[in-house]
């Protein structure tokens, strides 16, 4: 029985040939980027997974909330870690990571003379080991890191350095002169881990291993749990350890004892987040990569979702609209004794096959471009279809489960055909077809317009965010990333390079906007509430409003000739609003910490961006660095001749600090990686919005040829009776815009909905606008009718004599 049903599901398929391509296109693409989207998603889902501990590990973060602004990080001090192993008997184990490039720093390692620059160079403690899934290919984990000055390296970073000698024993040294010991080698962590390493060296050969103070954040904390110990039991405990290690350092910096800071509605302190929710869950980004987004892979989940739905809505159409052509076969069958599980089962098999064809077809295809897509999103995603047992019966199980699907409802349909009417011409089945098709069509154009909306949403918002004025000109400056190489000579190299004359200004700073912010805590004079607040501070020279562009709005900002301006202070807009200052001029600040140093506001910055449009524009505040080289020289350069001028600059470095690398980045492209994630998303999104209404389309196509071939007679009588062409061609296409009104009025407020939510994630954005609405609808229209108008436009023409003929 199932071969025959077999042989005559073939015959079917060859004969309508046009049928069958739609079907197996359509479905084959849908399937594919499906099943792209599903690995993509897999990928993210799966982060840090790898790991031994994974269930109990944990990473400790840091949260303080001062006055008006909140701030939660990943840094924390250094003495954390050792003090959750004492403090509570959960804590099985902690370690920190130590990443030099948190403030801009790449490390250099020099190997017989010659220097490799190296991004992933990171420190950890001994007990990294008990703590991360750290495979040694190489070396003993109880001692590898156990001593100072003992690394770690990739098995390829060996063979980079020594080629195809053994690295054990061997020494390797960094660019500040520090030799290391080469203790163990490891293929390294997977591409899904939130961090990742090529040199990993002992935490205690730095100085910052041994700092005490609770204040400082420099490092990454972890710990792994007791197994099946609650981790909320362990966070809600945190306040508490936080009180008992934090109150010296707010009494100190504060004045005032912790209780009371946390009365005043502040916090300082420590909580627990589960490190499996790190790469999609956490709103805290961190130095080691780009973390993902639940909403980015919510969207693209539900996208791949439809792609597929449409795909099969296609194939349930083109089948049912089809149930005249086959009509005689059914009613054959039926007065031949088959039943209605017989011809179910039929339909069914014709439908599993041009599943599994196009399965087959995007496995194919899914090998050849993997790569290409793994570019395009930027992740390592791998498809190992015959390295898994499973793989195989899940690909079965989807053929047949898509299959049944998107063939029951034409299997049913066809099946209940009335054997008499048939034979007799007289069966209405298409008629009782059409609601169900009607609103399979409506579905469709209401998913392409609510994604034609979405990715013109998309699209503006990502240009709003690069084109919007920042209050500050980010273009054609040079920021060299270790300037604190040069050390006490940073004034005479500054004077050095501006007398170019390709160089407009520059300026030392120890953070930028976007880049390395950090915060510190004011009180007002005559404050009697102890009243105190965190604001973003930026200490920088007095050239840095020349370099970047900042305005005044009050007053002045600091100048190199007035030595009273060690003790001023400059705010913005936002700080003057969040402090109610109201003389700027007749009032102080105190900066609190050992002891409270007064400063004198002397200015008022117009608002800038200091952070990503994610974010409001934050209090925040400038002083003037002193004694303590900057970490960032800002150059400004003017335009033209840019390799020229930055070939000056590097020979004056190599003039002031020989033997040391130079580095620069252009502070645009800084900026542009912020968005990084948002524009990598929009590209997906964009790619696969079109992919979806291209496969609507299709349907569409196969929908109007049938419509067309099925009133073949009827365009006939009608093109002899007088009717011109294009009442020909509006007869076949206004069922089609009547659909698209009404898609449009169920369209709008689903997209209205969906993408307002998703512009909450920007503290500023752009409105959503009716001629978003409007485009769409047009888009929608016009790539509907391009696709109805070839078959109307072939029928319109047809010669009737013929048409009448055939009938």
């Amino acid at each position: 029985m199932f071969k025959n049903y077999l042989k005559i599901a073939l015959r079917n398929l060859t004969k309508n040939k046009g049928f069958t391509f739609i079907n197996v296109f359509g479905i084959t693409v849908g399937i594919t980027c499906f099943i792209l989207i599903l690995l993509f998603i897999q990928h993210e889902f799966s982060y840090d997974k790898f790991h031994d501990n994974a269930e109990n590990l944990y990473r400790v973060n840091l949260r303080y909330n001062i006055g008006v602004n909140k701030f939660d990080e990943a840094l924390g001090p250094v003495p954390l870690a050792e003090a959750l192993v004492e403090d509570f008997p959960e804590v099985l184990h902690s370690t920190r990571l130590y990443h030099t490039n948190y403030r801009g720093w790449i490390r250099y390692v020099k190997i017989n003379n010659k220097q490799y620059r190296e991004e992933n160079f990171l420190y950890a403690d001994s007990t990294v080991f008990d703590v991360f899934s750290i495979q040694l290919i190489k070396g003993n984990p109880a001692t590898a890191l156990l001593k100072p000055n003992s690394v770690i390296i990739k098995s390829e970073i060996a063979e980079k350095y020594f080629g195809g000698e053994n690295p054990i024993g061997k020494m390797i040294e960094t660019e500040d002169g520090v030799l290391y010991k080469v203790t163990g080698i490891t293929e390294g962590l997977p591409a899904n881990s939130h961090f990742n390493f090529d040199l990993l060296a002992s935490f205690s050969s730095l100085p910052k291993s041994r700092d005490p103070e609770w204040y400082d954040t420099a490092v990454y904390t972890y710990v792994v749990l007791r197994d099946g110990y609650p981790w909320q039991k362990f966070d809600k405990k945190l306040p508490d350890f936080s009180h008992k290690y934090v109150e010296p350092v707010i009494q100190g910096v504060m004045g005032i004892p912790y209780k009371e800071f946390i009365a005043g509605g502040n916090y300082f302190g420590f909580f627990a987040e589960p490190l499996l929710d790190a790469h999609l869950y956490s709103d805290i980004e961190t130095i080691f990569q780009t973390k993902g987004d639940i909403n980015t892979v919510t969207i693209f989940g539900t996208i791949g979702f439809l792609l597929l739905l449409i795909a099969s809505i296609n194939f349930v159409n083109l089948s049912t609209s089809r149930s005249m052509q086959r009509a005689n076969e059914i009613g054959i069958r039926k007065v031949v004794g088959s039943n209605k599980k017989q011809l179910i089962s039929q339909f069914l098999i014709e439908s599993i096959i041009i599943t599994g064809l196009a399965v087959l077809f995007s496995l194919l295809i899914i090998m050849l471009i993997l790569p290409e897509f793994n570019s395009f999103v930027n992740r390592e995603i791998e498809f190992l279809f015959f390295n898994k047992w499973y793989y195989l019966p899940l690909s079965f199980l989807f053929v047949i489960i898509v299959g049944c699907a998107a063939g029951l409802y034409p299997a049913m349909i066809l099946s209940q055909l009335k054997p008499l009417a048939i034979l007799k011409g007289k069966s209405n089945s298409d008629t009782k077809n059409n609601k169900f098709r009607n609103a399979l069509v409506i579905f469709q154009f209401v998913t392409t317009i609510v994604l034609f909306i979405g990715t013109l949403v998309i699209y503006h918002q990502l240009e709003y965010m690069k084109n919007k004025k920042l209050g500050y000109d980010k273009e054609q400056v040079v920021v060299i990333n270790n300037s604190h190489k040069i050390g006490k000579n940073q004034k005479t190299f500054k004077e050095r390079i501006v007398q170019n004359n390709n160089i407009f200004s520059a300026s030392y700073s120890d953070c930028l906007p976007q880049i390395l912010l950090e915060t510190k805590i004011f009180e007002k004079e005559g404050n009697i509430t102890n009243e105190n607040h965190t604001l973003v501070t930026m200490m920088a020279d007095w050239d840095i409003t020349e370099t970047y562009g900042f305005k005044i709005k009050e007053g002045r900002y600091f100048r190199d000739n007035f030595t009273s301006d060690s003790s001023a202070i400059v705010l913005n807009e936002a700080a003057i609003k969040a402090l109610e200052v109201e003389d700027f001029e007749n009032e102080r600040l105190f900066l609190n910490g050992k002891t409270k140093i007064p400063l004198n506001i002397i200015g008022v910055l117009k608002d800038f961006h200091l952070e990503s449009l994610h974010q409001r524009i934050r209090p925040f505040a400038a002083l003037l660095q002193k004694e303590r080289p900057g970490v960032y020289l800002s150059i400004r350069l003017n335009r033209g001749n840019i390799q020229e001028t930055l070939h000056f600059i590097e020979k004056t470095w190599t003039d002031f600090v020989p033997g040391q690398p130079f580095e620069y980045i252009f502070y645009d492209d800084k900026f542009t990686e912020i968005y990084k994630a948002e524009i990598q998303a929009g590209k997906i999104f964009f790619l696969f919005a079109i992919i979806t209404i291209l496969i609507a389309c299709l349907g569409l196509i196969g929908l109007v040829s049938h419509s067309a071939s099925r009133r073949t007679k009827e365009i006939g009588i009608r093109k002899i009776l007088g009717s011109k062409v294009s009442n020909i061609i509006m007869l076949l296409v206004k069922d089609f815009l009547k659909w698209i009104l009404v898609a449009n009025l169920i369209a709008w407020p689903i997209a209205n909905y969906v993408m307002r939510n998703w512009l909450e994630n920007f503290a500023f954005r752009i409105d959503i606008s009716l001629w978003f609405f409007i485009l769409a609808t047009a888009a929608a229209l016009l790539i509907s009718m391009t696709s109805v108008s070839y078959q109307s436009v072939k029928a319109a023409y047809a010669n009737p004599i013929d048409a009448l003929r055939d009938e």
